[in-house]
């Protein structure tokens, strides 16, 4: 046989197994799912955002862990588990790594924010620049920043317990700005702060649905027709997001003119850019683009969970007295708890991370997207379909956690004192290649804040004009993330010399500001 002959026979053998498992593959059903309608498939019932993470918990009981929604012709896989979530989305990451398009948040200016990246180079230039400072050994250089800005938060407390959200809010965008820019915000009125607020309020608002989602020939719709309320918003929004990414990079190249800059992330990579030669409008840009998801995603996530913790402390009583005890018992009542006491803290580890469990921050993350035909479990799930992590779903699953609608931190201690349960960090993080860069400067900013709060507050229930109690009524508004909607709640120093102890704290914070 000439070597022609032979390969051609292995090139028509190597194609009948391609067709056959072409064949194979296209016979396989896709992930079950509710009852469809014929051509619009399921966007019928397709439920709203602030509820679907619920919805397809529900969903999944009766369809599986693995179930999917046809939307208009595009298939949409929900995993509702962590063994599913990790065998995809962790183990063939390469396969669903990449991103879906988000028409809306592109048009206002975040087309090349991480989170919204395809996979491909520039996400993965981008991941680089965030991860080197952002990894769990160097995140550690953070610390003064975080204990120093809860001084502030601590002291804001004391006198307008009132505004708690708020200077939660404060506390998680300043650590982020200091970090970010080398800005240290000193008043409620910082302009950094508008900035931080305009960047949360952009991303939530364009989360909403939109015709855009359907085809980007709606783009050119006038903004008077039905339906066509992004017109406005981005023509309002775009130069606004532009102008709040890049001013804040443009002042640290001024400052660094002036000899004034301080240590960030920003005057780093703008000194290191100069340094080589490569300070280009791009790579400024990059900077830009970069330090700006400091700030949405490492304050957001740090202020979604610590008011979320202090709505686990109004209804949950005992767990809060369990914990101040631990505090005092191992740090006293002379100073505020720091990091090098988290190792002899246990218990409020695990308050933490109940918190993180019981209502996660981003429900849904953002949807993965498949890059070729794969099969799992013998369903077909196609090239192109968007695939989610029900993080609902895998922080309440009952065959890893007992009784997971309650707040119960003790699940997570060892046994005997505990159950043993191990909280899923894709939850809480997200999965594989899309894995949050900033997940540990998260996690200090969130332990250190609740720790010192726990320290020297009390959270107990408001009451109203008459003095009777008001019985808090705890829910969440859910877009890309969910935040608890406001509640009443009584913050009051655990005794004098804890209110003694936030002052001073906050006086020495203030001194060291002003020199």
């Amino acid at each position: 046989m000439s070597l022609v002959a032979a390969f051609v026979l292995v090139f028509l053998f190597v194609l009948s197994l391609l067709q056959v498992a072409y064949r194979r593959r296209a016979r396989l059903p896709y992930p079950p799912g509710p009852p469809a309608d014929p051509l619009i498939g399921h966007i019928r019932i397709m439920p709203d955002n602030s509820i679907s993470p619920e919805v397809f918990h529900n969903w999944a009981k009766q369809h599986g862990d693995v179930m999917s929604l046809n939307i208009l012709g595009k298939r949409l896989v929900i995993l509702s588990s962590e063994e599913a979530a990790t065998d995809l989305l962790d183990k063939r990451s390469a396969n669903y790594a990449d991103r879906p398009s988000f028409p809306l948040y592109e048009k206002i200016g975040w087309k090349d924010a991480l989170g919204f990246l395809p996979y491909g180079p520039y996400f993965r230039k981008m991941r680089r620049m965030l991860q080197a400072p952002l990894e769990k050994e160097t995140v550690s250089a953070f610390r003064p920043i975080e204990e120093q800005e809860t001084c502030v938060m601590l002291y804001n407390f004391l006198h307008d317990p009132a505004g708690m959200d708020h200077h939660v809010h404060r506390y998680a965008t300043a650590i982020s700005m200091e970090i970010a820019y080398g800005h240290r915000v000193l008043s409620s009125d910082d302009e950094y702060l508008k900035i931080a607020k305009r960047i949360f309020d952009a991303l939530h608002d364009a989360s909403r649905p939109s015709l855009l989602d359907v085809s980007p020939i709606f783009e050119n719709l006038p903004a008077w027709f039905p339906g066509a309320w992004f017109v406005k918003f981005i023509q309002e929004t775009k130069p606004v997001i532009l102008h709040d990414i890049l001013h804040p990079v443009s002042m640290v190249q001024e400052q660094l003119a002036a000899g004034t800059a301080k240590l960030s992330f920003v005057s780093q990579y703008l000194e290191d850019l100069q340094r080589e030669g490569r300070l280009t409008s791009e790579s400024q840009y990059d900077v830009s683009m970069a330090a700006s998801q400091i700030i949405a995603g490492g304050s957001e996530t740090s202020w979604h969970t610590i008011t979320t913790f202090i709505a686990c402390m109004l209804t949950n009583p005992d767990v809060q007295r369990k914990a101040q005890a631990e505090i005092d018992r191992v740090v006293g009542n002379g100073r505020l708890p720091d990091f090098t006491d988290r190792d002899l803290l246990p218990y409020i580890e695990c308050v933490v991370k109940e918190t993180m469990r019981w209502q996660p921050v981003a429900p849904l993350g953002l949807p993965h997207s498949a890059t070729e035909d794969d099969v799992y479990r013998g369903m077909c799930i196609p090239k192109g379909a968007f695939v989610i992590a029900n993080a609902r779903s895998i922080t309440w699953d009952e065959r890893k956690f007992h009784e997971p609608r309650s707040f119960k931190p003790e699940r997570f201690m060892p046994k005997p004192e505990g159950a043993g349960e191990v909280l899923p960090q894709g939850g809480a993080f997200g999965w594989g290649r899309r894995v949050c860069p900033g997940r540990y400067l998260a996690d200090n900013m969130i332990w250190i804040g609740i720790v010192r709060i726990l320290a020297v507050f009390d959270i107990g229930k408001a009451k109203d004009a008459d003095g009777s109690i008001i019985e808090p009524r705890i829910e969440f508004i859910t877009s890309l993330s969910s935040h608890p909607k406001p509640f009443p709640c009584d913050l009051r120093p655990r005794s004098e010399k804890a209110a003694e102890l936030i002052r001073q704290a906050y006086d020495l914070h203030m001194a060291g500001a002003t020199t």
